[in-house]
């Protein structure tokens, strides 16, 4: 199996080739419509297609690359807040991030943010899936998901708190999701969400970016 460093290096190179197509073949108000929300109907969309576990990439504890496993038998993800979708992911990609959660960065700081009182016990993470970047089909919506439906292609980003990305299926909130870009291959749109939010805050919180220091600008 690729090193991680070896799988970085190739997810820089396709985000550079991404980034030049996706500029390359969608007009601002191409891009616009592509991610706009539509207003759909409150019904709770459930698929037939329902599963009791899942294949997932995971770690049973904080270390190097032999702490990685592949497992067939990770618990389906299930929708327990009203706005949360099921993803199917159709593709997957590593950030830093991935590499130092593996390592246990954060280790405690994530902890107390799936966990604030402290009800559970130290390590109650594993077997935690990592992977934030996810392109795939929506197959679950909650009930008061109105702007996604089952079948709809997305991209997200999902919060590193939650379970990730390198598996079968992931649960995200309907909020972190956006609807692909025609123009991109689910493999091209999954090797841009969390650098490209990462860029973003960058340039526009601790850059200062804003409507008012660039203007005229360009």
């Amino acid at each position: 199996m690729p090193s991680f460093a070896i799988m970085l290096l190739r997810g820089h190179t396709l985000r550079s080739k991404v980034c030049s197509k996706l500029l390359g073949c969608l007009s601002l108000s191409a891009l616009r419509q592509s991610l706009s929300l539509r207003p759909l109907s409150r019904k709770f969309h459930v698929s037939c297609q329902r599963c009791s576990t899942m294949p997932s990439w995971v770690i049973d504890r904080y270390g190097k690359n032999d702490v990685l496993r592949l497992t067939s038998n990770m618990t389906f993800p299930a929708i327990r807040l009203p706005n949360e979708v099921i993803i199917k992911v159709h593709a997957a990609s590593l950030n830093p991030i991935d590499v130092n959660m593996r390592n246990g960065y954060g280790a405690s700081a994530l902890r107390v943010k799936r966990d604030p009182l402290r009800i559970s016990e130290k390590g109650n993470e594993f077997p935690l899936i990592l992977g934030r970047d996810v392109s795939g089909v929506v197959m679950e919506c909650g009930p008061s998901v109105s702007y996604f439906k089952p079948g709809d292609e997305v991209w997200a980003a999902i919060p590193p708190w939650k379970q990730g990305t390198l598996s079968e299926f992931v649960l995200a909130s309907g909020n972190e999701i956006s609807r692909k870009p025609k123009c991109l291959t689910h493999t091209e749109a999954a090797s841009l969400p969390y650098v490209g939010l990462t860029t973003w805050f960058a340039v526009s919180n601790a850059g200062g970016l804003d409507a008012d220091s660039c203007l005229d600008k360009r």
